[in-house]
């Protein structure tokens, strides 16, 4: 991804309903509080999810390190970025959320301040095993301060931690990644 590529993904971040030719694969956790990973806990997180060692030296095949502005992460042959926000995901984020069906999806929403996002950037695979890959990832990061995994591409938001790791479950199961 280049660097026009990139900064044009950070200004479609956050905005619900966007092109779905457009959006990258993406998963976002809604936050209760304005609290984000260090780069220890993301390498952690990555241990536990791939089984591999992570190093913070972006020459590594397995790697969590910070560029500039852009948390990435290298899990063998594939590239993920992680954005951090501290406000509701979206410009409106409060009338999309008005417009979800179950009242549970309405009330996470509501009460959501911050976010995380996690890409996937770049790699040669499948949409499935993308989403498989971010799937283990995000698993390992959610906690009692997520209120919620919103898919972008999808327009699919799950909320709570016990129907968010059911649904990331399925898709781990879904397809295995190579991340030699």
């Amino acid at each position: 991804m280049g660097l026009i590529q990139a900064l044009e993904s950070l200004f479609e971040m956050g905005k619900p309903g966007r092109k779905l030719g457009k959006a990258p694969v993406s998963m976002v956790l809604l936050l209760r509080e304005q609290l984000f990973p260090t780069l220890e806990q993301l390498r952690d997180a990555a241990k536990k999810a791939f089984g591999r060692d992570f190093s913070g030296e972006k020459s590594s095949r397995h790697c969590v390190y910070q560029q500039v502005l852009f948390t990435l992460a290298r899990i063998g042959p594939h590239a993920l970025s992680f954005l951090y926000y501290t406000k509701p995901y979206g410009e409106n984020s409060a009338g999309f959320g008005t417009t979800l069906r179950l009242a549970s999806q309405r009330e996470a929403w509501a009460k959501h301040v911050a976010w995380i996002a996690v890409d996937y950037v770049k790699g040669d695979v499948d949409i499935d095993s993308q989403y498989a890959l971010l799937a283990k990832l995000c698993a390992e990061l959610y906690d009692a301060n997520c209120l919620g995994l919103y898919l972008p591409r999808e327009n699919a938001f799950i909320p709570g931690e016990e129907n968010a790791r059911a649904q990331l479950s399925k898709i781990i199961a879904y397809r295995d990644v190579d991340v030699t």
